[in-house]
């Protein structure tokens, strides 16, 4: 029983202190609303005009559409026109990226 408790115990710190660089990634809606997506978990949380302008500044992000960003660092392979997050425990998440940005992401893609 102690470990159910552990459990639901991370998964509340996971949506309370969500932190942006550990999320594979996001996708703005309007009027702030960003949707965080990781491992396990997808996350809406709403975000002030410059909290957003500051989240989109940051390298650690890439673009893929209009609203759309991924983090460069959780990528952990890429195929023809998806982009895989692998994580031990829960295994794959993938995301489909146009052709036309896969050669920037691969070159921004840290070593």
């Amino acid at each position: 029983m102690m470990n159910v408790g552990q459990e639901k115990n991370h998964a509340f710190d996971v949506y309370e202190d969500l932190e942006p660089h550990d999320t594979y990634f996001f996708k703005i809606g309007v009027q702030g609303l960003v949707c965080f997506h990781g491992r396990y978990y997808s996350i809406k949380k709403r975000f002030s005009a410059e909290q957003v302008s500051k989240l989109i500044a940051d390298p650690s992000f890439y673009r893929i559409s209009s609203s759309c960003y991924v983090n460069l660092s959780k990528i952990s392979e890429i195929r023809e026109n998806e982009i895989l997050f692998r994580d031990q425990i829960h295994g794959i998440k993938t995301l489909q990226v146009p052709r036309r940005n896969l050669e920037e992401i691969k070159r921004l893609i840290p070593a």
